[in-house]
């Protein structure tokens, strides 16, 4: 049995950006693909963002921001088959999606707005290190102006269960050209070797180790283990965030609704459960 919507205006999109202006406008929107951002890439300014819940002077990272939108849009039905999804095909003022139970809905629109426009000429690439020697210092960020491989350190409390939070591991940050992606220059264990690099240039050192006969600190070398590597695709959006905000937001059912939410501190963010298709 085959359901048909129509919606007069539909986005397509999956960035913060589409996120947030299908909330400020109240349009309906299918995320296309999931672009979700760097782990620690933090929000500039809260006060832009109180109409979303974020008060005090606590930090809020991108991707948090990202997982409240879907969880609002989703709760006003405005996310399309967020996790139902087995196959989308595009088609004149339409698509055509089966389900994965084999059903099929058809959505229809009278305009499509597509908010993300991704590049595929190269994509931003995130390596994560567990430290095990050399886990404190001064550092937060390090930078090497002159390569775009490992062209930048972020150091951040580890999320291992039962290290001190004081301590720091290392996500080293490349933009590669989609072509090269494979190659072994770009590969994880290249970008270890460049990150034991470049914490040593900059004083880093490993695990205290006693003293030698002049009284001088020794030290372990730095020892770091790679994790895992997440690629994320560059996008340019249809609006910035700034211009987003700067639209009259739309007070409708929505927005009435994502401040009861607030005022009873019922809010949790449940990206596990918007899985797409990666492509229409």
């Amino acid at each position: 049995m085959k359901q048909e919507f129509f919606y007069n205006k539909l986005i397509i999109g999956g960035s913060l950006e589409a996120l947030l202006y299908s909330f400020v406008s109240e349009t309906p929107i299918i995320i296309k693909e999931p672009l979700i951002p760097f782990e620690l890439e933090k929000i500039s300014d809260l006060e832009d963002f109180k109409f979303l819940g974020y008060e005090g002077a606590r930090s809020v990272y991108k991707s948090e921001l990202w997982d409240r939108l879907t969880f609002l849009l989703s709760m006003g039905g405005l996310i399309l088959v967020p996790n139902i999804v087995k196959n989308i095909r595009s088609e004149r003022k339409a698509f055509s999606i089966t389900t994965i139970d084999n059903s099929r809905i058809k959505i229809r629109y009278n305009e499509r707005i597509d908010f993300d426009k991704i590049s595929n000429s190269s994509v931003n690439v995130y390596d994560w290190f567990h430290v095990h020697s050399g886990t404190v210092h001064p550092h937060i960020f390090i930078e090497d102006m002159k390569s775009r491989f490992v062209n930048k350190l972020f150091f951040h409390s580890p999320k291992r269960v039962g290290l001190n939070r004081s301590r720091k591991d290392v996500v080293a940050f490349s933009k590669i050209r989609t072509a090269d992606i494979e190659t072994y220059e770009n590969s994880e264990s290249y970008a270890r070797l460049k990150v034991l690099k470049m914490m040593k240039d900059n004083g880093i050192r490993g695990t205290a180790n006693g003293y030698n006969k002049r009284g001088v600190q020794l030290h372990y070398a730095v020892k770091i283990e790679h994790s895992h590597r997440d690629i994320i695709k560059n996008y340019t959006p249809l609006y910035t965030t700034t211009q987003i905000l700067e639209q009259r937001r739309r007070e409708g059912k929505l927005w009435n609704s994502t401040k009861k939410l607030f005022r009873h501190k019922q809010i949790s963010t449940l990206r596990g459960l918007y899985q797409l298709p990666d492509k229409i």
